[in-house]
């Protein structure tokens, strides 16, 4: 492997996770409006999982090249791929999901310990305080997935963190035990702080590492319940200099990840960025693999 590097951001760090999570025998399955997502399933497809495969939600098709990360082009990327490079048509929920390898990451607004999460509301569900997209799918992956359920947030605090969510949209380990369909339950959680994971036992969240720079006191304070700590408290493997080049060079060069950790000006600047050097693209769709 690559030297480590000491040069990278957040956003490259959280989708360089993600992407050691894929194995080579994984259906990849893409959400909509998640480019950290789009570029981690990208980068493992062309490092360590070349087998692996996309599946897009848009469109409901499965696509075996890997191409940059786009806004503008998105749904040429996916719903209409089959018209400039090879994939197949077919529906998910057709495939065996004993044995269906997949992988799909989902950013809960809520979490608790056990790994229950929501995205339908906060507060009372006639009169919320906030109302999220909603459930869609979320429910399927984190109850029958032989995988299980892989989640990331850019923002580890205590509103995310919470000691019980206000909705249970996805299902992690209700009190503790396993889904009763099967599904393997809740992986990891990565975050901009750390990288955790399910004690064995009590299914419970508990810390697998510590990103560099981040100390055990900000990780607990920005958690609403008690984390298990190992007695080997080990600091997270940073991204490699031949990940971020590939990262920066030609998996997201636009840097579309980045929209979804920032906020307000910033995200409204680097929208208007992407879309201007997107209309400038000679070659809109290149196949990463070439």
């Amino acid at each position: 492997m690559s030297e480590y590097s000491k040069d990278y951001t957040m956003d490259e760090m959280l989708t360089v996770l993600m992407a050691r999570e894929v194995r080579n025998d994984d259906v990849m399955i893409v959400g909509v409006a998640t480019p950290c997502v789009w570029a981690a399933f990208t980068l493992a497809k062309v490092t360590h999982a070349p087998d692996a495969i996309f599946h897009y939600i848009m469109g409901n098709t499965y696509v075996f090249e890997p191409r940059q990360v786009s806004l503008l082009y998105l749904e040429m990327n996916t719903a209409r791929a089959y018209k400039f490079q090879n994939s197949g048509e077919c529906t998910l929920e057709s495939l065996p999901s004993d044995t269906l390898t997949t992988i799909e990451w989902f950013r809960p607004a809520q979490i608790d310990m056990y790994g229950n999460t929501n995205n339908i509301c906060i507060g009372e569900w006639k009169n919320p305080k906030i109302r999220f997209p909603g459930c869609a799918g979320i429910a399927d992956f984190s109850m029958f997935y032989s995988r299980g359920s892989f989640l990331y947030t850019p923002r580890h605090d205590r509103k995310t963190f919470v000691p019980k969510v206000d909705f249970i949209s996805g299902v992690g380990f209700p009190d503790g035990k396993p889904s009763i369909c099967g599904g393997s339950g809740p992986q990891c959680v990565i975050t901009n702080l750390a990288y955790l994971t399910f004690d064995n036992e009590t299914k419970r969240m508990k810390i697998g590492t510590i990103h560099p720079g981040i100390d055990l006191e900000t990780v607990k304070k920005s958690t609403g319940f008690e984390l298990i700590i190992p007695k080997d408290l080990k600091e997270t493997k940073p991204p490699t200099e031949k990940e971020i080049k590939l990262l920066r060079g030609k998996v997201d060069p636009l840097e579309i990840r980045k929209l979804e950790v920032l906020g307000g000006k910033e995200r409204e600047e680097l929208l208007n960025q992407v879309i201007e050097k997107e209309l400038a693209m000679e070659k809109r769709f290149p196949n990463l693999l070439l």
